[in-house]
């Protein structure tokens, strides 16, 4: 069950999750003016957990020139993002019935206080399980600035789309708790596509390391940049150097096969640069480790190297397929 309300108690309704939904009334509003909203989270993978559990406790959704409205569920919903990868989706809430019209910003409610048990956690490789801490996160939630569209008398599908490698951090000194600051994305279902990659990481051996360098001592990388022709970065958090990546992800070699397909699902529709590296080992998010202006001998200087791919378009429901040393 949820509960949909608006932040000034001028409207409230109980909706049930799934086929079906009620309206709710308040201020002049009808049934006719009504849409249903769909809500999906997605993740780009992790390194180094089992779990990343966070408990959501509902949505608030900002209409432009309108009030907040908020839809609670009736108890937490403790979703592992580590299960989110590849496409995968979790539903947040189906078939929630809320004002047709266009929406400022939408927010998520957590639970994942400092030193909390039951509430948000990681689970690492090891065993090993923390709270996951996201700091202001049950005063603010976390908030999606990007504006979207409730179709009247229609669904509305809308997918989240967390990127953990970019938001966990460990916990400095004897601290227990993981921090999460996490990086969203907010996508509308109907307008993205998918990008299938092949990544020859014999052709990437040869063309950034020494010659008679092995497959194993190529640590791939894939890298998503908005625009045809971006200048790539690592993810340093930074635009001085490079574009900041959209999507990063390792490309490992298994040993045997040296053709290795990467598939990045939610691409939202527009032209993109791939790009692809053996250094995928040095970047550590926020920092530095891609400067190619620095003097030689200080951090970050040429410690990564790149083979791109640009103008590779994204379709609304399409798949572009791209190899890497190639193209599309």
């Amino acid at each position: 069950m949820v509960m949909v309300r608006s932040i000034s108690a001028r409207a409230l309704c109980v909706l049930i999750l799934g086929l079906s939904a009620a309206s709710c009334g308040g201020g002049g509003s009808s049934s006719d003016a009504m849409g249903s909203l769909n809500v999906s989270l997605t993740d780009a993978p992790v390194d180094g957990a089992s779990q990343v559990v966070v408990a959501f406790t509902g949505l608030e959704l900002k209409r432009a020139g309108g009030e907040a409205l908020s839809i609670d569920f009736s108890s937490p919903k403790s979703i592992d993002l580590v299960q989110l990868q590849d496409g995968v989706t979790s539903a947040l809430t189906e078939g929630a019935a809320v004002p047709a019209g266009n929406y400022e910003w939408m927010r998520l409610k957590v639970l994942a206080n400092k030193n909390s048990q039951g509430e948000s956690y990681i689970k690492l490789l090891s065993g090993e399980q923390f709270p996951l801490w996201i700091p202001s996160g049950a005063e603010t939630g976390l908030k999606l600035v990007k504006p979207f569209t409730v179709a009247q008398g229609s669904t509305t599908r809308l997918v989240i789309d967390f990127d953990l490698r970019k938001s966990i951090t460990a916990p400095p000194g004897q601290d227990p708790n993981y921090i999460m600051r996490p990086t969203l994305r907010l996508l509308d279902q109907l307008q993205v596509g998918k990008i299938v990659a092949t990544v020859d990481l014999s052709a990437l051996t040869s063309a950034q390391l020494a010659a008679g360098s092995s497959l194993a001592s190529c640590k791939g990388g894939l890298y998503l940049f908005s625009g045809a022709a971006a200048t790539p970065d690592d993810q340093d958090g930074n635009d001085t150097n490079g574009a900041s990546p959209i999507v990063y992800e390792p490309v490992p070699y298994d040993g045997v096969n040296s053709m290795v397909p990467v598939t990045i699902a939610f691409v939202e529709v527009g032209t993109y640069t791939l790009a692809a590296t053996c250094n995928f080992d040095v970047d550590v998010a926020d920092t530095d480790d891609y400067n190619p202006t620095a003097t030689q001998g200080t951090p970050g200087f040429e410690t990564m190297h790149w083979t791109t791919v640009g103008n590779v378009a994204v379709t609304a429901n399409g798949t572009t397929n791209v190899t890497i040393p190639g193209g599309p």
